[in-house]
């Protein structure tokens, strides 16, 4: 019930925001399918709670308005439902916590915190309360803040970095000279765009993975024909490389999953008549997308190229003999470095 309530009452300062003229109870009712003592009951409410509602009268009918920031005499310009939609933001934002940036969001709430009544503030509070942000596994950067922060003024100031490196593949750690282009968060995961001296190509770097950063006293150039989104539209999800033309075949039960989502831009889809989709990729071949294709288990087939529908059918025949209690086998590992074309 108290979740069906502030639902609607969050309809309502949208309602309200949305019409310069304002609306009746009647209108809200008709918009909303609701009673008329139920509107009037969620706007006695909102007024409770310190929205700046007003109502005014024209002709035989009432009109409730929402005052403007300037009227209304807030501290910040925002909008009623845009104070809301920061508030919330907090939660959504919990991928990026031990971070600059969470830090900063959560500074900015306080501020606006501080310009809100408590009754306001209970309101918001009991329906940021039905709401709740869920994430796949994260990595926690609190021990990572100096690196990312350093990062950041780098790449904005075009600051050449020193950077002591420890490659996921090999486990050893390099030192390399980077001109860093972009920090760039994908799933809750930082990493560091940017063109590496050492391999004279621009490489991807996971922020986690460096051990030390230094700024030089050396700026830098960002290339003109460089485009960053070119650049990530090259890779399936972080990993870039020479696209290849890949064909999978999905069974009809994972089909809906499979549509409902855009993997990568260069995505076609052709549905079959028995309810099976066929997807068209062009993107590298690397443990991203092996992984990816490997999670729809038997209801994904690669179609081509074979040299990828080979390693697929031996990653299932290796996991067969696993669950067989059989021993892994000696074949190269998944995320071995050698499927990994321009990653670092």
């Amino acid at each position: 019930m108290r979740g069906t309530q502030l639902a609607r009452q969050w309809c309502i300062i949208q309602l309200l925001e949305s019409r310069t003229r304002g609306l009746t109870a009647q209108q809200i009712a008709i918009e909303l399918e609701q009673e008329v003592r139920t509107v009037y009951r969620d706007l006695q409410a909102l007024e409770a709670a310190g929205f700046p509602l007003y109502n005014e009268r024209e002709g035989r009918s009432s009109y409730w308005k929402m005052l403007d920031g300037k009227r209304a005499k807030l501290k910040i310009p925002f909008t009623a439902s845009e104070l809301m939609s920061l508030h919330l933001s907090s939660e959504l934002l919990g991928a990026l916590q031990g971070t600059v940036f969470h830090e900063s969001i959560q500074e900015v709430l306080a501020k606006v915190r501080s310009a809100l009544s408590p009754e306001m503030l209970d309101y918001l509070d009991r329906v940021s309360g039905h709401m709740v942000a869920g994430f796949s596994p994260r990595k926690n950067y609190e021990s990572f803040k100096e690196i990312i922060n350093l990062a950041s003024k780098a790449t904005a100031e075009m600051q050449r970095v020193e950077i002591r490196y420890k490659a996921a593949s090999t486990g050893l750690t390099t030192t390399r000279k980077i001109d860093p282009y972009q920090v760039w968060a994908l799933n809750g995961v930082f990493y560091l765009i940017g063109l590496c001296h050492v391999r004279g190509a621009i490489r991807t770097f996971a922020i986690d993975r460096i051990k030390n950063i230094r700024l030089l006293k050396e700026s830098f150039q960002y290339p003109d024909d460089f485009n960053m989104t070119d650049y990530l539209q090259s890779a399936f999800r972080v990993m870039t490389g020479e696209p290849v033309r890949i064909q999978v075949r999905f069974a009809r039960a994972a089909a809906h999953v499979v549509k409902e989502r855009i993997w990568h831009p260069s995505q076609e889809i052709r549905e079959q008549r028995n309810g099976d989709i066929v997807v068209t990729l062009e993107v590298p071949v690397n443990y991203e997308v092996i992984s990816w294709i490997l999670g729809f288990g038997s209801a994904a087939e690669v179609l081509g190229p074979p040299e990828l529908r080979k390693r697929i059918r031996d990653e299932h025949l290796s996991a067969a003999k696993t669950y067989q209690g059989k021993p892994l086998s000696r074949r190269k590992d998944l995320f071995d470095e050698e499927i990994l074309p321009r990653v670092t």
